[in-house]
């Protein structure tokens, strides 16, 4: 399985993250703290992604990282 990682120096914040909306199982969540979801980044839970690469394919600026 894929390992999946989120760069949140490349990633734009967006509270409506096609990756996150976009994954299967919910996996990828936003950091905690900010003025909105999202405004510290986000975060995958391992447990939850099974390492499909649908939001490496759909994160524009390249933030989601597979390995």
């Amino acid at each position: 399985m894929l390992d999946v990682r989120i760069d949140n120096n490349a990633c734009d914040r967006s509270p409506g993250c096609p990756s996150r909306r976009l994954c299967p199982t919910g996996a990828i969540v936003p950091l905690e703290g900010g003025m909105y979801p999202g405004a510290n980044g986000y975060t995958v839970v391992d447990e939850l992604c099974r390492g499909c690469g649908v939001c490496a394919r759909m994160c524009a600026g390249g933030a989601v990282r597979l390995g």
